[in-house]
């Protein structure tokens, strides 16, 4: 048990870096990002999503490592043993699916059950950001639009005031 232990607080430790990182670089780009040019939030949500891919990919090859190679656990169901099933798991472990037609067994169960607190904690992370980028951006785009006169999709909107200001 002190090995699975080990193992799911390594990957919280290393996927909130990977994380945070990349939310630090995106940042500094959604910064220095043009108001007129809404692309960087497309490419802000496919950082996000291949992000969470490589984390989702690091659950699964630590659910091999933990059956295979040290035996601290094994998977029953559906489970043929595949790559592309301990994918499969890692996927649904870390959106929360918690579909169960494969199911892990043994001290496996305890590195699954933190996937799935940590991909929540992580999609609400990257949640929040998006929302955050986004709201910059509007506030931006408004901003433009007032000094230079210019009508933008956010024109009938600058004569309100923001009730948070």
């Amino acid at each position: 048990m002190l090995i699975a232990i080990g193992i799911g607080l390594s990957l919280i430790g290393v996927t909130a870096f990977m994380h945070f990182h990349v939310l630090h670089v995106l940042s500094k780009i959604g910064l220095t990002a043009s108001a007129r040019n809404d692309r960087h939030i497309l490419y802000f949500v496919l950082a996000l999503f291949a992000v969470h891919a490589m984390q989702i990919v690091l659950y699964a090859a630590a659910y091999w490592f933990s059956t295979d190679v040290i035996g601290i656990g094994t998977f029953a169901g559906a489970h043929t043993g595949s790559a592309l099933d301990l994918f499969y798991v890692s996927i649904v472990s870390y959106t929360s699916l918690g579909i169960g037609d494969i199911a892990p067994v043994g001290h496996v169960r305890f590195i699954v059950g933190v996937e799935a607190l940590n991909g929540l904690l992580l999609i609400a992370w990257s949640a929040s950001f998006m929302y955050m980028m986004m709201e910059q951006n509007w506030r931006r785009s408004i901003a433009s639009s007032k000094i230079d006169g210019s009508p933008n999709e956010f024109s009938q909107y600058t004569d309100v005031q923001n009730p948070r200001q």
